[in-house]
């Protein structure tokens, strides 16, 4: 044990309620920022040390966090908590900590990874930027790793922790008057495959130059995995609470036992993915994370449940987010997907997605770094971007063809085909 887990087992030995939950984390983040190819902030290191010191009385939970990590720094946050717990109303939800039974039913993981060296870093870099100057073009972007370790203990006897890391290479491309952006994520780059990344950014990169006008209207698209993304978990986190359901509060309440997805659509959570798993357990109380179904069969599957709403129904919890999120792909290539669709776009990412229409599941949003024609089954230049206003009902309904999932932070997701996108009006930006 470290001197800090002793300080947190001293405390544990008299708690000053029945309720005393520590967690307690370790994050690293080393961080590289480019742009105009080449270094222009580097060595980046933060450590963030933390514990957060949670205390319930009399059905309140006070909570305090503090990153002095002494004795009298982690009894003075138990201390503040405690207080803060006292002067609380109660809490019609409040949940007592997590038992030793409980905590025992989490699937257990250690992912290897390796530490990546200052010289694999700036080696990854130079290699890109020599490559995209090759092509007359200019990059910017971050490359960053990032191990962590978490901790959790509380006086009902949990003890659980875990150690894990991501990594990831964010890079954009651009010409003059156009972009394409794309990235790796990774635990430490051993699966990094540089020429094909770099290659196919600046392929892409000069397809996107000059951008044809385009009136809005509704398209068959290709959505990148990333695009997909960008709108699944929006839609999730706004609608798939199992409370919120019941109490008619989202877009699902009216929904139930109906259609909202193709058939072909399966959506799940699998807390150890081989991939993109980060944790096993919540790092807020060491609850596990489960494998369950979201959607499938063209139908909502199962809801998020909170430990308060679980126990109250009689299912088994899965906390308000899963461990992971994977829509499960087929062994398609992106562009298997492309050669398919015979008029329509490629969407390379959104951005700012922000919510329209709760009830019906309405998003709104714009394309970026890379929207293009297809045209008999190809790449056929791009075009002008634009603002949607698009259902993630109709967009899982209309779904036409799944592609090979990619692997991002806590998802892993397919690029699919789309029918009927509802492209609305013209950017300029």
């Amino acid at each position: 044990m470290n001197k800090t887990d002793l300080i947190i087992e001293k405390v544990l030995k008299e708690p000053v309620t029945d309720h005393v939950v520590l967690s307690c984390s370790r994050a690293e983040a080393h961080s590289i920022r480019f742009s105009n190819n080449s270094v222009n902030r580097e060595n980046l290191h933060k450590v963030e040390e933390e514990v957060k010191a949670e205390v319930g009385y009399e059905g309140r939970t006070g909570v305090y966090k503090t990153n002095d990590l002494s004795e009298d720094g982690i009894k003075h946050a138990v201390k503040k908590a405690y207080e803060a717990a006292k002067l609380l109303p109660k809490d019609p939800e409040y949940m007592p900590p997590v038992t030793r039974e409980e905590a025992g039913a989490a699937k257990n993981f250690s992912p290897a990874f390796g530490e990546v060296s200052d010289e694999r870093k700036y080696g990854i870099l130079q290699a890109a930027f020599s490559e995209i100057k090759k092509a007359g073009l200019n990059s910017a972007g971050i490359l960053s790793t990032n191990p962590y370790t978490v901790r959790v203990c509380n006086n009902k006897g949990v003890r659980a922790s875990h150690s894990n890391c991501y990594s990831s290479f964010w890079l954009t491309a651009m010409t003059g008057n156009s972009s394409f952006k794309d990235f790796h994520i990774t635990r430490d780059f051993s699966d990094y495959d540089e020429k094909t990344f770099v290659a196919d950014i600046i392929a892409k990169t000069r397809l996107s130059k000059d951008p044809a006008p385009l009136d809005p209207g509704k398209y068959t698209v290709v959505l990148s995995p990333a695009a997909v993304e960008e709108l699944l978990m929006k839609f999730l986190w706004y609608n798939i609470d199992a409370k919120a359901i019941d109490e008619g509060r989202s877009a699902l309440s009216k929904r139930q036992g109906e259609k909202i997805a193709h058939e072909s659509v399966h959506i799940y959570s699998r807390p150890d993915h081989e991939k993109v798993s980060l944790f096993p357990f919540s790092p807020a109380d060491a609850m596990p994370y489960i494998d369950f179904d979201m959607i499938k069969d063209g139908k909502l599957a199962s809801a998020w449940y909170s430990r308060f709403y679980a126990a109250k129904k009689g299912v088994r919890a899965t906390g308000r987010g899963p461990g992971s999120v994977i829509f499960k792909g087929t062994d398609k290539p992106l562009d298997k997907l492309i050669a398919n669709v015979e008029n329509g776009l490629y969407v390379n990412s959104f951005w700012y997605v922000q919510l329209v229409d709760l009830m019906d599941g309405v998003f709104t949003g714009m394309t970026r770094d890379g929207l293009f024609r297809i045209k008999n089954g190809k790449l056929a230049g791009s075009a002008n971007n634009f603002r949607f206003n698009q259902s993630v009902f109709d967009l899982l309904k209309n779904t036409a063809e799944i592609g090979r999932e990619k692997n991002m932070t806590y998802t892993s997701i397919p690029p699919i085909t789309v029918r009927d996108f509802n492209f609305v009006s013209k950017t300029e930006f």
